[in-house]
């Protein structure tokens, strides 16, 4: 197949089947009742939606990356942000509130010892090596951080040690409940603290209006993003998960519905395209064929119902045409691995489906398709959703038909350049 063609002619009394079909699913009883209820969840999604509380994918750059919990990239946040003189924007802010944190609001006072701290990552001491280390005259700053680990046999009491000989030590073990550390010399702080703090800060002017700062200030925004996915605080997530938890039973009745469904789906399809075959010309037939399709590790039951000339199908020989294919087992809305309904050229002479799939620069599936694609499951918005489907498929063929039917003649004809 070529795609799913927007040119392509309904099949001839699909209307009336949709009609029939739409009064049931809008009768009354408990066949209504369970239209309305599912209603009332689509409109509840839809609102989710336009609110902004609904997105698809991650919405921070950790999520994209795949390490919302992964305590490198957070420590190399953390490291951005602490540092007095970084294009955050923020100065010493988030450094004096979580030195503040820590029980030394003397120390946050200080401007001008926060103005001469640096920050180092993975500081080698004699016994330890913590996440980061602020250094300044003045004072010494050490954080462990722990996302979802746990401490290391006397992780903490090894860094007391190592460092306790440095101006002022101040130790924080920072992680997202704010637990305690082994070492008593440690003040736990939260996440959650850190990220009020994040917010508060964020919420004041930056310190110089540059092109840096802006760009510092929006990772520094990305970055409380990523403290709320941890958190559990991100309102997307939150929204999600609310939705998901309330109606998971649900969610899993209705895949199943689509299951048995889409069983159905080749039957129907077989009626559209018969219906289709004598507008499209002359001597066109639709074949139903069943088949064993041959998968890297087992072999597969499978139906296609394609569309093609009388002398493509004749049964004895190979035969080749535009369809749907599908499992005659366990069909699988979700899983398009395996289990999904596809569309494509089927063909069962081995020259000719390897000459097309060269051609056409197009994968072969099971040693019955020379090309396929997996159709598009989503359903169409005022036809029952087997109508929908067929009628999707009959699309896809007629493009296949119009475009590539001369084409797939010489191919079978072994003269594919014509």
């Amino acid at each position: 197949m070529t795609g799913v063609g927007a040119d392509a002619e309904p099949a001839a009394g699909a209307s009336a089947a949709a009609g029939t079909d739409a009064s049931v699913a809008g009768g009354t009883g408990a066949a209504g009742e369970g239209a309305a209820t599912w209603e009332r969840r689509a409109a509840e999604l839809a609102a989710l939606r336009a609110g902004g509380h609904w997105l698809r994918g991650p919405s921070t750059a950790l999520g994209v990356l795949g390490q919302q919990a992964l305590e490198d990239a957070h420590e190399r946040y953390l490291a951005f942000l602490l540092d007095p003189h970084g294009t955050h924007g923020l100065g010493s802010t988030l450094l004096a509130a979580l030195l503040r944190r820590a029980g030394r609001a003397d120390i946050a006072a200080d401007t001008a010892a926060l103005a001469q701290a640096e920050v180092r990552r993975q500081v080698v001491g004699t016994a330890s090596r913590p996440d980061l280390v602020v250094t300044a005259p003045r004072f010494t700053l050490v954080v462990e951080l722990k996302i979802r680990t746990t401490e290391g046999h006397r992780q903490t009491p090894n860094q007391q040690r190592d460092f306790a000989h440095h101006p002022d030590p101040v130790f924080v073990y920072l992680t997202p409940s704010g637990r305690s550390a082994l070492s008593t010399a440690f003040r736990p702080v939260s996440l959650l603290q850190l990220s009020r703090d994040l917010t508060a800060a964020l919420k004041a002017p930056p310190r110089a209006e540059t092109v840096h700062a802006e760009r510092g200030r929006t990772v520094a925004r990305d970055y409380l993003n990523a403290l709320e996915d941890v958190l559990g605080m991100s309102p997307v997530n939150d929204a999600a998960a609310r939705f998901w938890l309330t109606h998971n039973a649900d969610m899993a009745l209705a895949r199943q519905a689509a299951s048995d469904l889409l069983a159905g789906l080749p039957e129907r399809t077989h009626a559209v395209l018969t219906e289709l075959a004598p507008r499209l010309g002359e001597g066109l037939e639709v074949a139903w064929i069943e088949y064993d399709a041959v998968g890297g590790k087992d072999t597969y039951p499978e139906v296609a119902v394609v569309l093609g000339r009388r002398e493509w199908l004749t049964p004895g020989q190979p035969r080749c045409g535009f369809g749907l294919g599908q499992r005659r087992q366990r069909v699988d809305p979700k899983d398009n691995g395996e289990r999904a309904p596809f569309v494509g050229f089927y063909c069962e002479d081995d020259r000719m489906r390897d000459a097309v799939s060269a051609h056409f620069g197009r994968r072969q599936w099971g040693g019955h398709w020379a090309r396929w694609a997996y159709l598009p499951l989503r359903p169409e918005p005022r036809l029952p959703v087997l109508e929908g489907l067929a009628r999707r498929v009959a699309e896809s063929v007629t493009m296949g038909w119009r475009e590539d039917g001369e084409v797939m003649e010489r191919f079978r004809a072994g003269t594919p350049d014509g």
